[in-house]
């Protein structure tokens, strides 16, 4: 009888060379042979917890499709293009509200396929927002993508928002708990 060692390898053996197939297959046409254009809604509904500098607690807050109470500008609901080069993703996000509050996110990015369906895109980069206070700093994302249709995605995952102010405003780390969004492929 096989020891649980060896049964162990054995599976490890068989889906160490099944996970190349899985990746092969998430290669279509529309993601990432030659350069595509990605349209998004990107943080439309979502979960923060944000944390200014100075005694106070953070505070956690949720919205529910664009709502515009946020205590911080990065988490806006916004738009989003990007354009892939095979895997590799340069975009540029934005978004503004009735109130004057705005924000603009450059960005990069890469996507990794990970079952026929399902990919992690993982970007990072800078913003600018004006809130009456201005603000800059970077931005980090991990969206896990969903494809129920050949050109569209769901995505979920969670952000990550660093952003400095001047001297008389605090500056603030704002973690999107669970973010939402989705994106169409042209």
């Amino acid at each position: 009888m096989l020891n649980r060692r060896t049964i162990l390898a054995l599976a490890m053996l068989i889906w160490g060379s099944s996970a190349g197939v899985a990746a092969a297959e998430h290669e279509r046409d529309y993601e990432f042979r030659g350069t595509h254009l990605a349209l998004s809604i990107e943080r439309f509904m979502g979960v923060d917890y944000t944390d200014f500098e100075g005694p106070e607690k953070g505070s956690v807050s949720a919205r529910f499709l664009l709502n515009a109470s946020e205590p911080v500008p990065t988490t806006l609901g916004r738009f989003g293009f990007d354009v892939f080069i095979r895997r590799f993703s340069v975009g540029l996000a934005g978004g503004v509200t009735s109130k004057g509050v705005g924000v603009i996110a450059p960005r990069v990015g890469y996507m990794f396929g990970l079952t026929p369906t399902v990919g992690l895109w993982l970007r990072g980069g800078g913003f600018y927002a004006d809130a009456g206070p201005k603000y800059v700093g970077v931005t980090g994302e991990v969206l896990l993508n969903w494809f129920p249709w050949s050109h569209f995605a769901l995505h979920i995952g969670p952000t990550i928002d660093l952003a400095f102010a001047n001297e008389r405003n605090p500056d603030y780390v704002s973690f999107g708990i669970a973010e939402f969004g989705m994106t169409a492929w042209l």
